[in-house]
């Protein structure tokens, strides 16, 4: 048995499992936010929390690398506080510390002289680096550095003589996810005596985080551009699904996406695969996304165990951040391992698999991936697979498909791996309110009711997570979840036959799933507004700075449409263009939506890729007429705009456009202007130009 099963197995003895979710819960600050008036203020509240320590609050702008220092601190036992420097249509972003991730620092008295043996050891064999995180550790007798590490596996000792001067001893250390796991002791050479200890086996370190983030902001302007799109198709599926495919492209042109297609034919390699996107961003500066459609090239880098299985799942994980990065260097050389079960972990130098573990530069571009291949356990065939996912998306894409907004958690491994059911209750908060998040078996739960967003997490298998289901319990049953995040050993690693983290887009409702725990997820901007891509981009980029030490390891992938976003707004309904007279007539019926602030209207070309908005305040009317159109096809695009209210705050949110189009087959002649006099003065300026003017009526 492995010390991770062991690990695993004391942990589920000692505790039931209604007391699993309580440690996710306590590593997470479930924060929300209400909007006040009269005075307007942001108004944030959270559960009370047992555990010892205040908060520290933290505030930046969206685009801010860091958090900068506290604006605020709050005692034990807060659940609320407020902020009233706010303007109105800006977002803000806010963090709520219980511990912040920190470097841990003790500092241990010593002799001059002193002969002292530092011990540090990890129970799991994963030292500090670089499978839970990106952590190290170093150990100073004054000023001198007698040891440093990272990557020790189970154990490493340093002797050392502390100086003739020196009275303190300093260990500092950044740990991982996994803070139960690692311990280090500080002893006496000459006696054996026990100087000072971090704690005994098995004690969880204090650095653990405890924290909430909320992406907050009223009445946020709406997003009409999001930027190009890059649609990589997979050839055997670019014919038979053409019609679903034009489908998916013209609702990407109408939630505001530029579109490029592609096709990558079989037989391609990942480097190829790569310089079609590199070429694409080229000729499209602007280039924002790619959506992998079907089984696409999977990249493989890496030397590492993300789920702690370092006797069977040590090497290479799958990788698309290698198709989100620009301008990183990949290697394929150093590595050199095929101790894995499974042959394609073994990463040797020139196979074609990269060396990093880690992303080598932070990623440019948001990537999703939808590949329903190598499912045999679902009944249909992977074309019909890939039909229904796509029907579904723009279903739910046009408001069709209804689901209640609200989070549910399964939790079957409390705190094994770093309490990875916090990614569930830390993003649930700031999407939905924190009193929407709810508990319950998955399977049974999502069969008979609806949730948004659900987490599901328990040992794993590449088929399996355990206490949630099975790839073959997803082929039977259709649940009604449209995100979702699933956790466990093995299935992260994805591109294998019937995998449990791919299985969910295959039936029911779902459309978006990531393996969130190692690294944790954050879906909370899309509280406001901003596609599921976005978010996975912000994920894989965290840094110290903002929302965590990482782990940046490579295999974090959004399987899904990267477009997705979280609040549909049904579009106007019968839509129709004509001419009436010397004008182009728009009419339309009313969605059935509530809190409608009114349409946009735009002119746009037969290919939807640019767009005029004809108008500055949004219509409120039902009609819309331009006078004196220009002879030839006119094309228009319409677009619901509401109110969206999130556990977040507000923003204008814009529906998927309806487009029309009429042609003008000619031009009445206009009336004779009449003429105008126009001085302008003086000539040559001297920078300075006056206009005067008189226009000649007649009666």
């Amino acid at each position: 048995m492995t010390h991770f099963a062991r690990l695993l197995l004391f942990f589920c003895a000692l505790f039931p499992a209604s007391l699993f979710s309580q440690d996710a819960q306590n590593r997470s600050v479930q924060v929300s936010m209400d909007i006040l008036e009269n005075p307007f203020r942001f108004h944030f509240s959270w559960p009370w929390d047992w555990s010892e320590g205040g908060y520290a609050i933290y505030k930046k702008a969206p685009d801010d690398p860091d958090w900068g220092v506290a604006v605020d601190s709050l005692p034990w036992g807060a659940t609320e506080w407020t902020d009233a420097n706010v303007t109105e249509g800006e977002a803000y972003e806010y963090a709520f510390f219980k511990q912040k991730w920190s470097v841990l620092t003790w500092q241990i008295p010593v002799g001059p002289g002193q002969k002292l043996r530092f011990l540090i050891q990890n129970s799991n064999g994963s030292g500090l680096c670089c499978n839970f995180g990106f952590g190290w550790y170093e150990v100073k007798t004054g000023d001198s550095l007698v040891a440093k590490g990272d990557e020790f596996e189970f154990l490493e000792v340093h002797q050392f003589e502390a100086g003739p001067a020196d009275t303190l001893v300093t260990v500092r250390m950044l740990p991982d996810l996994l803070t139960n796991i690692t311990r280090w002791e500080l002893r006496d050479q000459t006696t054996d005596t026990l100087v000072a200890e971090s704690g005994p086996p098995g004690a969880t370190l204090i650095g653990k985080p405890k924290f909430g983030v909320i992406y907050a902001g009223k009445n946020l302007p709406p997003t009409e551009y999001r930027g190009t799109l890059l649609l990589l198709t997979d050839a055997r599926f670019a014919d038979p699904l053409r019609p679903e495919l034009n489908q998916l492209i013209l609702d990407l042109k109408m939630d505001g996406w530029r579109v490029v297609e592609k096709t990558v034919a079989a037989g391609q390699t990942v480097p190829e695969v790569k310089n079609l996107i590199l070429a694409t961003h080229a000729e499209v500066p602007d280039l924002r996304a790619i959506y992998l459609f079907g089984h696409i090239p999977v990249p493989y880098s890496g030397n590492y165990y993300a789920d702690g299985h370092k006797e069977n799942h040590w090497g290479a994980w799958v990788a698309d951040t290698y198709y989100a990065d620009r301008d990183g260097i990949w290697t394929d050389t150093l590595v050199e391992n095929t101790s894995a079960f499974l042959p394609w972990n073994h990463n040797v130098p020139g196979d074609g698999k990269f060396d990093q573990s880690g992303i080598p530069s932070p990623l440019e571009w948001m990537v999703g991936r939808v590949d329903l291949t190598n499912l045999p356990a679902f009944a249909d065939a992977d074309t019909l697979l890939f039909k229904k996912y796509l029907d579904k998306a723009h279903r739910f894409k046009t408001g069709q498909i209804q689901v209640a907004r609200r989070g549910l958690v399964d939790d079957n491994l409390g705190i094994v791996l770093g309490a990875p059911a916090a990614s569930g209750y830390r993003n649930f908060a700031p999407l939905f309110g924190h009193d929407s998040i709810f508990q319950g078996d998955y399977f049974e739960t999502l069969r008979q009711e609806t949730y948004l967003f659900s987490y599901g997490g328990g040992g794993g298998t590449h088929l399996s997570a355990d206490g949630i289901g099975t790839t073959f319990d997803f082929a039977a049953d259709s649940l009604n979840t449209v995100f979702t995040m699933l956790f466990g050993s093995q299935f992260g690693d994805w591109d294998n036959e019937n995998n449990f983290l791919r299985a969910p887009l295959a039936q029911g409702l779902t459309l978006a799933n990531a393996w969130a725990g190692n690294p944790a997820w954050f879906f909370h901007h899309m509280a406001m507004g901003f596609p599921v891509g976005y978010s996975a981009l912000r994920t894989q980029n965290a840094h110290f700075g903002d929302y965590g030490p990482g782990p940046q390891l490579v295999h974090t992938t959004l399987l899904g449409d990267p477009s997705l976003r979280l609040h549909p707004v049904r579009p106007p309904r019968n839509f129709s263009a004509d001419t009436l007279g010397q004008t182009i007539r728009l009419n339309w019926s009313p969605p059935t939506e509530t809190d409608i602030l009114g349409y946009y209207v735009y002119e746009t070309d037969s290919s939807f890729q640019t767009f005029f908005r004809l108008h500055d305040e949004p219509v409120t009317d039902t009609f819309f007429v331009l006078p004196n159109p220009e002879a030839g096809e006119h094309f228009f695009v319409i677009k619901t705009l509401k109110l969206e209210k999130s556990g977040s705050g507000t923003y204008q949110n814009l529906s998927l456009g309806i487009p029309d189009s009429v042609r003008v087959e000619q031009v009445v002649a206009a009336k004779e202007t009449p003429p105008v006099n126009i001085r302008v003065f003086p000539n040559p300026t001297d920078g300075s130009v006056f206009i005067e003017g008189s226009l000649k009526t007649h009666n």
